[in-house]
C-alpha cells in the first residue's frame, strides 16, 4: 500500500474491503487524524503481521471495521490479529467496533470499557477467553447492540448489577443458554432492559415465577424460557408487541392459560408444553392468526377441542394436544387446516368418530414442495446505528446520509429456534431444524374413538408415522394402505379390526416400524418389499386366525388334484386298439338299430309304407317344382343379357 496516503491530511472515509495481495499496511496511516471510517473488513494482507498499534493514533474514528482479516504468508491465508489490541480502547469517539471472525484469542481488554459513545460492540466468533466482568463495560452507557457469542468467555458480575447501557440486541450465543444458571429471574429484568429483541434463558436451572416485568419489554420478539424449574402462573399481563416466539414449556407452572395471550397477534410459535395447566383452552386466543406452532402437550387441559382453531389457525403447521384431558369428538373444523404437519391428539378422552376429511389435508400430502411454508419471518422494529457523540441516549450517532428513520428487519426466525418432541416408532424423540420441518405425523391413539378407520387417510401420501393404537376401532385396513409410500411407523394394535391385512401392504418402502396386535385380523400375512423385513413375531401378537410367517401357525395349504396312476407304455397301446375296436362296434350297432327300426317298421306294416312313400314322392314333386322354376327365371335373365 503507498504510503503518501498517510499524508492525506483531510481524509475522513477509507474503503478497503475484499481488497486483495496488498502488503501490510504503512504505519505512516497513524497520521490520518481526520479519518473518520476505516473499513477493512476480509482485508488480505501480503507480508508479516501487522500489530495496529498505530490505529491508537487515529482520535477522530467513529467506525472500524476488521472482521474477517486475512494474511498470506507463505502461501497460506490465516487470521492476522492474534488478539485484541489494548490501543482500541484510546478511540475515545469510536461508535462501532467489528473484529468478528478473526480467531482472536487472549482477553477481552479492560481498556474498551472506556469507550463512552460506543454504540455496537462485536467481538463474535473468535476464540477470545477469560472473564467478562463489570469493569469491560463500565462507561458503555451508549451501548445498543453486544455480540460476543461463539467464544469461550465466561462471565462474572454481581446479582445486583445495573449495567449503564440499555441493549436493543444481546448475542451471547451458548453463554446464557444451555448452563446452570441458578436462582429467580430478577423482578424488574423488563424495566432495566426495555428494548431487549430476544432473550434466551433456556435450558438452565430458574427457579421462582416469570417476572411480570417481562409484560414491558415492547420490542421482545423471542422468549425462550424453557427447560428450567420456573413455578407460578403464566403473567396475564401481555400487551400488543412483536413477540413471534414465547417457549415456557417444560417447567412447573399451573394455573389457566391467560386470556391476554390473545393480545399477542404476531406470534407464531406457542410452547406451554410439559407443566401443569389446566383449565380450558381461552378463546381469545383465536385472535393469534399468525400461529404457525401450537404445542400444549403434557397438561391438564380439559373440556372439548375448540371447533375455532380450524378457521381461525390456517397457517398452523404443529397442533400438539397430546396427554391432556379432552373430551368430546374430533371437530369436523380441524380438517381447514391445510398446512398442518403434525396432528398429536393421543392419550385423551376423545369418542366418536375419525373425520373422513383429515385425508384432504395439503399439508400431509406428497404434492407440497420441500419446505413450502414452513420457514417462519419476522421483521423486528430497531433503531438502526450511527456514528459520532451524542448528547442524548434516545439517538444514537448515525453512518453516512439517511433518507428515513424507518424501522431495520432483523433476520427471520426460523426453524432452528424449533423445538419438538414427538412419540413416532414408540419412541419419544426431540425433532428440531430439518428434521422437524420434514416431519408429517398423525398420532389419535389412546382414546375412545369408534367407527372404521376411513379410506380417505390414505390420500395422506407424505405421513411417515400413522397411530391410530389403543382404540375402539372397527372393520378392515383400508384397502389402498399401502399407497402410503412414505410411510415409516404404522400403530393400529389394540383395537377392534377385522377382515384379512390388505395386499396393497406389500407396496410399502420405508415402514420400518408395525404393530397389529391385539385385533381380529384373520388369513395369511403379507409378503414382499419392505414388509418382508418385519419378522418379529409380536407385530402380530393375539390375532388368532392369522397364519404365515412369522408365526409359528402356518396357513393351510389347498388340496392339489390327485394325479392319474402311471400304466406301463405296452399296456397302453394294447388298451388303445381295444378303444378302438369297442368304438367301431358301438357305432356299427347304432346304425344297425337305426336303420332297421325304421326300414323293418316299413316292411312289416302296409299302411306305414304307403304314407311314408307317399310323404317322399310329394315332397320330391315339390322339390322338382321349385328347381324348373329358378332355372327357367335364371335363362330368362340370361337371354335379356
Amino acid at each position: 500500500m503507498p504510503k503518501f496516503i498517510g499524508s492525506m491530511k483531510q481524509l475522513r472515509y477509507l474503503d478497503l474491503s475484499y481488497s486483495f495481495d496488498f502488503a501490510i499496511v504503512p504505519h505512516e496511516w497513524g497520521n490520518l487524524t481526520e479519518l473518520e471510517v476505516l473499513d477493512l473488513h476480509g482485508y488480505y494482507i501480503a507480508g508479516a503481521v501487522d500489530d495496529f498499534q498505530w490505529l491508537s493514533h487515529l482520535q477522530a474514528l467513529k467506525y472500524l471495521d476488521m472482521s474477517g482479516i486475512h494474511v498470506n504468508k507463505s502461501g497460506d491465508f490465516m487470521h492476522v490479529i492474534r488478539n485484541i489490541p489494548d490501543a482500541f480502547g484510546r478511540l475515545q469517539v469510536l461508535s462501532i467496533l467489528d473484529l468478528s471472525s478473526n480467531l482472536l484469542n487472549g482477553t477481552i481488554p479492560q481498556s474498551l470499557g472506556q469507550l463512552q459513545y460506543l454504540f455496537s460492540l462485536d467481538l463474535s466468533a473468535n476464540s477470545l477467553g477469560g472473564t467478562v466482568s463489570k469493569i469491560h463495560f463500565s462507561n458503555l452507557s451508549k451501548l445498543r447492540t453486544l455480540d460476543i457469542g461463539n467464544n469461550h468467555l465466561a462471565i462474572e458480575v454481581d446479582s445486583d448489577w445495573i449495567p449503564p447501557f440499555n441493549l436493543s440486541s444481546m448475542l451471547m450465543a451458548s453463554y446464557l443458554s444451555r448452563n446452570l444458571i441458578s436462582g429467580p429471574i430478577p423482578q424488574d429484568i423488563g424495566l432495566a432492559m426495555p428494548q431487549l429483541g430476544t432473550l434466551n434463558l433456556n435450558d438452565n436451572l430458574l427457579s421462582g415465577p416469570i417476572p411480570t416485568s417481562i409484560c414491558e419489554m415492547e420490542f421482545l420478539f423471542e422468549l425462550h424460557l424453557g427447560r428450567n424449574e420456573l413455578v407460578g402462573e403464566i403473567p396475564a399481563c401481555w400487551k400488543e408487541n412483536p413477540l413471534s416466539l414465547l417457549d415456557l414449556s417444560s417447567n412447573k407452572l399451573y394455573g389457566v392459560i391467560p386470556n391476554s395471550l390473545g393480545n399477542l397477534t404476531k406470534l407464531m410459535s406457542l410452547h406451554l408444553n410439559n407443566n401443569n395447566l389446566y383449565g380450558e383452552i381461552p378463546v381469545t386466543l383465536n385472535y393469534v392468526r399468525n400461529l404457525r406452532i401450537l404445542d400444549l402437550e403434557e397438561n391438564k387441559i380439559s373440556g372439548s377441542v375448540p371447533r375455532w382453531i380450524g378457521p381461525s389457525f390456517q397457517s398452523l403447521q404443529i397442533l400438539r394436544l397430546r396427554e391432556n384431558m379432552f373430551d368430546g369428538s374430533i371437530p369436523s373444523q380441524l380438517c381447514l387446516l391445510s398446512a398442518l404437519q403434525i396432528l398429536d391428539m393421543a392419550v385423551n378422552n376423545l369418542t366418536g368418530a375419525i373425520p373422513n376429511c383429515l385425508g384432504y389435508m395439503k399439508g400431509m400430502k406428497l404434492n407440497k414442495s420441500i419446505g413450502e411454508g414452513n420457514s417462519l419471518s419476522l421483521a423486528y422494529a430497531a433503531t438502526p446505528p450511527m456514528l459520532g457523540p451524542t448528547t442524548s441516549n434516545a439517538s444514537p450517532p448515525m453512518l453516512g446520509p439517511t433518507t428515513s428513520n424507518a424501522t431495520t428487519p432483523i433476520a427471520p426466525t426460523d426453524w432452528t429456534q424449533e423445538h419438538v418432541e414427538q412419540v413416532v416408532k414408540g419412541m419419544d424423540l426431540d425433532y428440531t431444524t430439518l428434521d422437524l420441518q420434514l416431519m408429517v405425523n398423525l398420532d389419535l391413539s389412546s382414546n375412545k374413538l369408534v367407527g372404521q378407520i376411513p379410506r380417505e387417510l390414505t390420500l395422506l401420501s407424505g405421513l411417515r408415522g400413522l397411530n391410530l393404537s389403543r382404540n375402539f376401532l372397527s372393520g378392515g385396513i383400508p384397502t389402498m394402505i399401502g399407497d402410503m409410500r412414505s410411510l415409516e411407523s404404522l400403530d393400529l394394535s389394540n383395537n377392534q379390526l377385522l377382515g384379512t391385512i390388505p395386499q396393497s401392504f406389500s407396496a410399502f418402502i420405508s415402514l420400518s416400524k408395525l404393530n397389529l396386535s391385539h385385533n381380529n385380523f384373520t388369513g395369511p400375512i403379507r409378503k414382499g418389499n419392505q414388509i418382508q423385513t418385519l419378522d418379529d413375531p409380536s407385530i402380530y401378537a393375539d390375532n388368532p386366525l392369522l397364519c404365515g410367517d412369522p408365526l409359528q401357525k402356518k396357513c393351510p395349504k389347498a388340496e392339489a388334484p390327485q394325479a392319474a396312476p402311471q400304466v406301463p407304455e405296452e399296456v397302453a397301446n394294447e388298451e388303445g386298439k381295444l378303444e378302438k375296436v369297442m368304438f367301431y362296434i358301438v357305432i356299427m350297432l347304432g346304425f344297425a338299430t337305426g336303420f332297421w327300426g325304421v326300414v323293418g317298421s316299413l316292411v312289416d306294416k302296409k299302411n306305414w309304407r304307403l304314407v311314408y312313400f307317399n310323404f317322399v314322392d310329394r315332397k320330391a314333386d315339390m322339390v322338382y317344382v321349385i328347381v324348373a322354376m329358378k332355372v327357367a327365371e335364371l335363362r330368362r335373365r340370361l337371354r335379356r343379357v
